[in-house]
């Protein structure tokens, strides 16, 4: 069964760049717009960008549209929406790191896209996992285990550390038969990738730094055991749940 779905796109012009045609709906266009300026620095913490009525007719959207790209934003912690003939919509202050096991991400203007990014893609996990254990070849598994060993030589290099575990769990994904589960989830790293602009590691790094690379050990050898019920466990016991921190 083919399902066609028809999503209509706008082209409007505003104070930054213009919003691009695109196959996604007119409130996440307009919410990415903002965003976008949000966090290049158009505006600053707290400053009010308009009421919803100014911000419909400046993006030339109906209310309901434009309803719909303030929750976006009020969902990703970039705006404040407040009522009363003082209120608007506010400026809050963007994500600009992302604490991810035990690594602070530096973020660069797509900030938003690294953190859902990442989100979904630990929703993925067991699927992607599950999917490695029914395909993977004894060479995919001698590669997944070389790959796992390279991540233990990396304790005193954070940025080798992240950057080989996301290969890592690249080399998994490729192993799905699912061609639309393993594009979204390669595009979802990619996002993730393209956005980091600096890692470092938190105080505790050093200290669970080898519990986590022995959390990717077992996930591997628990697709090598083709088990599924160890795979979902080892994929849920791993997966890397990041945490927003505030604008410094």
């Amino acid at each position: 069964m083919v399902i066609i779905v028809s999503v209509v796109a706008i082209e409007t012009k505003v104070h930054g760049p213009p919003i691009a045609g695109a196959r996604v709906s007119r409130a996440e266009l307009v919410a990415e717009n903002l965003s976008e300026r949000i966090i290049e620095g158009s505006f600053v913490a707290g400053q009010r960008l308009g009421t919803k009525t100014e911000l419909r007719e400046e993006y030339g959207v109906a209310v309901g549209t434009l309803n719909e790209a303030v929750r976006l934003l009020e969902s990703r912690g970039l705006v404040n929406a407040k009522p009363g003939p003082q209120g608007g919509i506010f400026v809050a202050a963007p994500p600009a790191h992302i604490r991810l096991s035990h690594l602070i991400l530096g973020l660069g203007k797509n900030a938003l896209s690294v953190a859902d990014s990442l989100e979904i893609r630990d929703a993925l996990e067991a699927p992607i996992a599950l999917h490695a254990s029914r395909t993977a070849s004894a060479a995919d598994l001698k590669r997944l285990r070389k790959m796992v060993a390279q991540m233990g030589e990396c304790e005193d290099d954070p940025t080798s550390y992240l950057s080989r575990n996301w290969a890592l769990h690249e080399a998994i994904a490729e192993l799905s038969a699912n061609r639309l589960l393993r594009t979204i989830y390669i595009s979802l790293l990619d996002t993730a990738r393209g956005g980091v602009r600096d890692v470092e590691p938190d105080e505790h790094f050093r200290a669970v730094w080898r519990e986590n690379w022995r959390l990717h050990v077992d996930l591997v050898e628990a697709i090598a055991s083709r088990d599924e019920r160890r795979v979902v466990a080892a994929a849920e016991a791993h997966q890397p749940l990041s945490t927003t921190l505030p604008s410094c």
